[in-house]
């Protein structure tokens, strides 16, 4: 999270309402962004688990406009396509989507981009 909180270019946008899987609050502002690790791989050697790791995370950017969705979106790609770096090997952008804001029983005139991340780690 601080490496998306430290990219300037998504922080213009969003400012500091990046959160992991909760839902921010209503009045909290927008557009923002909620992170969601989705699954991950450890991997194995004969002496046991050799601490590396590749996780799938989803960041669904949320906002009133599709355009400030895709703009933050894009800030969010930009600032972690390729990045290598402490515990990270390498962040790679597996997919983009667009789909519609809302959640089982809530309706909402919000705008959702989907990136899908895999981020080689360390343990």
């Amino acid at each position: 999270m601080s490496l998306l909180l430290g990219a300037a270019g998504l922080t213009a946008l969003v400012g500091t309402r990046v959160n992991w899987t909760a839902k921010l609050q209503s009045d909290a502002g927008l557009p923002y962004v909620v992170l969601q690790r989705i699954d991950g791989a450890r991997d194995y050697h004969m002496g046991g688990a050799s601490g590396y790791v590749a996780s799938r995370v989803q960041a669904d950017v949320y906002a009133e406009t599709y355009t400030a969705s895709k703009k933050a979106a894009r800030a969010l790609i930009e600032a972690t396509s390729g990045y290598r770096g402490g515990i990270f090997q390498g962040i790679f952008i597996d997919s983009e989507r667009d789909l519609p804001a809302a959640d089982a029983g809530e309706v909402t005139q919000l705008f959702r981009t989907s990136v899908d991340l895999i981020i080689h780690h360390t343990n």
